[in-house]
């Protein structure tokens, strides 16, 4: 099974058992529609999680939602966030094979993203969280932190 032709499914899973020390499969998978993202659901036992996000690197050129450094800033920015900052925002780096072209992710379901809600609810129900959107959290835990 491939991801639309980016990367092999044996990659992943080679990468997750190294990761984890433990054999890993990939039971199954779904494309999040329109981009290069796929939730993944593995077979595995305790500590491997039941589902991941795996990002691919679009094989398009002049795309530059497939130029090679993303591979190298978004693990780094994420990584920043959840492991310096500290900051529950964000999903955590599982993993990266920058030659296969893809990034492993925490899954955050079942969040739903504010978008989401805002259109089936309207802006008044979500009040609140529109309220901390705009104060920009990401923005304010890492005011100062340049350096690091």
């Amino acid at each position: 099974m491939t991801f639309r032709g980016i990367f092999r499914t044996d990659a992943l899973q080679n990468l997750l058992t190294d990761r984890y020390a433990l054999p890993v499969a990939v039971d199954h998978w779904e494309r999040v529609e329109p981009w290069a993202v796929a939730r993944v659901w593995l077979r595995s036992s305790s500590p491997v999680p039941r589902s991941i996000v795996v990002k691919w690197m679009p094989d398009r050129q002049g795309d530059a939602r497939a130029a090679p450094w993303r591979l190298r800033t978004e693990p780094a920015a994420l990584q920043f966030l959840s492991e310096d900052v500290g900051i529950g925002l964000t999903a955590r780096v599982i993993a990266a094979d920058t030659t296969a072209r893809f990034l492993v992710l925490e899954d955050l379901a079942p969040r739903v993203p504010l978008a989401q809600l805002i259109r089936r609810d309207g802006a008044a129900a979500h009040g609140d969280r529109l309220a901390a959107f705009a104060r920009g959290a990401l923005s304010a835990a890492t005011a100062g932190r340049a350096e690091t």
